[in-house]
């Protein structure tokens, strides 16, 4: 998932590097939503479209935890 996000998305990926923080969040809450949006009483797309979208909300929030561990390793190491 992190990367289709990766080539559907490219630099306003979540994983894109240059992607400031301040954008990564309304990603990330987007993802929560659908999942939200998943639970809704008159939802009828099924557990299916539930759990691909608990792996998405997954993947952007293990992404964005990524792209801040490399940078903190990078800055540490230069």
């Amino acid at each position: 998932e992190i990367f289709r996000a990766g080539r559907l998305h490219g630099e306003q990926a979540m994983v894109s590097p240059t992607l400031p923080d301040a954008d990564r969040l309304p990603i990330l809450v987007e993802e929560v939503g659908e999942v939200a949006r998943g639970m809704t009483y008159d939802n009828n797309e099924g557990v299916e479209h539930l759990i691909e979208e608990l792996e998405q909300t997954a993947a952007m929030a293990a992404s964005w935890a990524t792209v801040l561990r490399t940078r903190i390793y990078r800055e540490a190491n230069s």
